[in-house]
């Protein structure tokens, strides 16, 4: 019997019950539950007390599925950091260029970033990679690229129609750290932030006034 006929090791009936798209399309829906379960278990137990088998009970499938995703509790933590990063790119990044005033889009900068990163999710997750990064430090590495990296090039990228180069990022690391100044630090330990919307608002238009001095 001739291997061309795909007939050994399941091949001949995978092929005929199930098109490569369909399959390529059920794999991705697994992962996506995956990465659902593990985001539900992460961050409501943090990354030691979690267990494979807790996420894999969260997302609907087997031990074996998820292992075959992810080849361990340290690849599954990385994915779902990347995964709830690019998240919050895709809701911070414009999705075409822009001609307002400075001002103006350094304010909606200042709203996005804060909106995203003191949602409930965005607050455990960072929790959870402080806790992880000093034996994980490209966990450190990711969140840093995709998120604080990030949102300086994007005010560094608003700053640059004023500024020179050098002088636009400079100004765009005092931008986004007076943006969440310490209400965000506040939030992240656990304390109650009274009126935290006014404190933000309050917060983000200092940032703009200092950062274009």
């Amino acid at each position: 019997m001739s291997l061309v006929n795909g007939k050994f090791f399941g091949y001949h009936q995978l092929m005929n019950s199930a098109p490569i798209p369909d399959l390529i399309s059920r794999q991705n829906r697994k992962r996506a539950a995956i990465l659902e379960g593990a985001k539900t278990v992460f961050l409501r137990d943090g990354f030691g007390a979690a267990t494979m088998d807790d996420v894999a009970a969260a997302a609907g499938v087997g031990k074996q599925t998820v292992y075959r995703h992810f080849g361990s509790k340290e690849a599954l933590f990385l994915g779902l950091v990347q995964s709830m990063c690019a998240s919050a790119i895709a809701a911070t990044v414009p999705a075409h260029a822009t001609h307002r005033p400075i001002k103006d889009e350094l304010r909606a900068l200042g709203q996005l970033l804060a909106r995203s990163l003191i949602a409930p999710d965005s607050l455990a997750l960072y929790r959870a990679i402080v806790a992880e990064a000093g034996r994980l430090p490209v966990l450190g590495a990711i969140f840093y690229q995709h998120g604080p990296q990030l949102a300086r090039s994007m005010a560094a990228g608003i700053l640059a129609k004023r500024f020179d180069e050098k002088t636009a990022a400079a100004r765009a690391s005092t931008f986004a750290a007076l943006v969440l100044g310490d209400a965000h630090l506040e939030m992240t330990l656990g304390y109650e932030v009274p009126d935290f919307k006014a404190r933000f608002k309050k917060q983000i238009e200092e940032a703009i006034e200092a950062t274009l001095r």
